[in-house]
């Protein structure tokens, strides 16, 4: 299995390494470095071949003075040109088949060749791939934009559905997103215009949010021409591997419906249904079918901040509203019969997030909406949480919401407020194991957008918190820096989270970037008071909304924000 590879274009000037593989009893091994000048990062996937391991130890040598800066998902260590990566907590245990992806950066000096053996508990994971040469350093680590596409590349036969569409594949870079972090990057200099480059080699949805985003998006290149531009990639990659586009739509009639400043583009009435269907899902699923683009795997998340909306918030009028005129279930069920028919596209419908559908008395009736909303039609690949949100995938010092500290349990906290589902990967396993209770396929995937949910820098707490006082010690241990959980706007001390990665966990397909790091949420001074830093919505004690002074109207990429994002990467960049 390959995890999820950076798209890089013809014009990419800069050194990867091609993707190998070993085999051998008991272990599989991916390993995969993207470099520049003096430096790289490497990810490394492990698969077990053989028995259940409980506990391991990754090893291999360097050949050429390579040195390890900073790993994730594993306890890095060298000693001379040997590296060792020895399992977190969390991934101790590697059932017959799973993988874990693990991943570091280093530097290099004269050549940065890739392993040629790796061990695993011991056990030889197998010799060398087929010598394959590797390009030469190229002085400048920037991506551009892809070229323009040749005018007519051969379209090819559509191949069916696979379990998970980003496994094996690599993403597409957009290009309009390449140029603004590249400018950004420019314009910052030193190190931390460095770890910004990184950002722009790695891929990020497209967001389709009005009708007018099927002809621009961002002000750039349409929909069409971005699917243009994943078949140039396909095409100067080198290799067979597919090509994968995320798109994300945001255009239900009445969408956000517990939001008090609404930026719905339809109405929550029949004619804004029909012309939902017929003005924006209509035209994108005729765009996905077109056979020139059947190669490309195409990824649609549909409608995030709706169904989760409509059952955390029941009492709000429009809320209700979604519920009895049965718009949004009827919306929605458009958009997947469309999209779902098209033979490359993968539907993936959203599911919230934990601070929004965590609780047990909004979860229960969560679950048996999604059933609803997907009865009838010819089903969804999967479902999405934390879209363009913070939540962190694992609060690692508050592992139980039901601890007791001082004889008092986490849930009760000001935090948690009575929700059991602190992190991402408590929330998507609980809402997977009853989604497929409630008749989903046993294999139904999930997908996590990780874009800003790292909360790293000086902020990030080290330790577990020794108070005696619940609320303290809750407040001493989380990741999460919000002021609550509610609050989703631009938030202060932010960072860009685990990178794009397939399969990084059981019953997940992947680790996405939904919203591109540096996209504005919505302006500060804007109509969406939420925006607002000085705001503090009516929910009792004051507690303001956590968003950071100056911000550009949605969608727009702020430089500034962006620095702070890479400053606050976790694991950095």
């Amino acid at each position: 299995m390959r995890l999820l590879r950076v798209l890089v274009g013809v014009m990419l000037v800069f050194v990867v390494l091609p993707g190998v593989a070993w085999a051998a009893p008991g272990c599989a091994v991916t390993y995969r470095a993207d470099s520049w000048p003096g430096g790289f990062t490497a990810t490394v996937t492990v698969k077990n071949t053989g028995d259940r391991i409980d506990g391991w130890a990754l090893r291999f040598d360097f050949a050429a003075g390579q040195t390890i800066t900073h790993g994730w998902s594993a306890r890095w260590s060298q000693a001379g040109t040997r590296v060792q990566a020895l399992n977190e907590p969390h991934n101790r245990v590697l059932a017959p088949g799973a993988t874990v992806t693990i991943g570091f950066n280093g530097r290099w000096s004269g050549g940065n060749p890739a392993p040629t053996q790796f061990t695993l508990n011991g056990t030889s994971c197998g010799g060398p791939p087929s010598p394959s040469p590797s390009p030469s350093p190229s002085p400048s680590p920037s991506p551009s934009p892809s070229p323009s596409p040749s005018p007519s590349p051969s379209p090819s036969p559509s191949p069916s559905r696979v379990d998970n569409p980003y496994l094996g594949a690599r993403g597409y870079l957009n290009p309009d997103y390449v140029a603004n972090v590249n400018a950004a990057a420019t314009a910052a200099g030193g190190d931390v215009g460095t770890a910004m480059r990184k950002v722009a080699f790695q891929p990020t949805a497209l967001w389709l949010d009005s009708v007018a985003a099927i002809g621009s998006i961002r002000g750039g290149l349409g929909l069409r021409e971005h699917l243009e531009r994943a078949l140039v990639q396909s095409l100067s990659q080198g290799n067979m591997d597919p090509v994968v586009v995320t798109l994300v739509l945001s255009d239900l009639p009445g969408k956000e419906c517990s939001s008090w400043w609404s930026t719905a583009e339809f109405p929550m009435t029949a004619d804004g249904l029909a012309a939902y269907r017929n003005q924006f899902v209509d035209p994108i699923a005729a765009i996905l079918a077109d056979p020139r683009y059947a190669r490309l795997r195409i990824v649609t998340l549909v409608e995030p901040e709706t169904l989760g909306n409509m059952v955390s918030w029941p009492q709000e009028t429009p809320c209700v509203e979604a519920r009895t005129s049965g718009v949004y279930l009827q919306g929605i069920r458009q958009a997947i019969t469309a999209l779902g028919a098209v033979p490359n596209v993968y539907v993936y419908l959203d599911a919230a997030r934990s601070s929004v559908a965590g609780w047990t008395e909004v979860s229960g009736p969560f679950v048996d909406l999604l059933a609803e909303v997907v009865e009838g039609t010819p089903g969804v690949h999967g479902f999405v949480t934390n879209v363009a949100n913070y939540v962190p995938v694992d609060e690692i010092f508050l592992p139980d919401t039901a601890k007791l500290v001082a004889g008092q349990p986490l849930y009760w906290t000001r935090w948690v407020d009575w929700n059991p589902h602190i992190d991402e990967d408590d929330y998507t396993r609980f809402l997977r194991a009853a989604l497929i209770e409630a008749g989903f396929p046993a294999d139904i995937g999930m997908l996590i957008d990780t874009s800003r949910n790292g909360w790293g820098g000086s902020a990030r707490p080290t330790a577990v918190s020794t108070s005696f006082d619940v609320n303290t010690y809750v407040d001493q241990s989380r990741l999460d820096r919000r002021i609550n959980r509610y609050n989703w706007c631009n938030q202060l001390n932010a960072g860009i989270g685990e990178r794009p990665a397939a399969a990084p966990r059981p019953g997940v397909d992947a680790f996405i970037w939904a919203r591109p790091p540096g996209e504005s949420d919505g302006a500060s001074d804007g109509p969406n008071r939420w925006c607002d830093p000085t705001y503090a919505p009516p929910i009792g004690s004051y507690r303001p909304s956590g968003a950071t002074p100056g911000g550009p109207g949605y969608g727009i990429f702020w430089p500034s924000y962006f620095r702070d994002l890479v400053r606050n990467a976790y694991p950095p960049l």
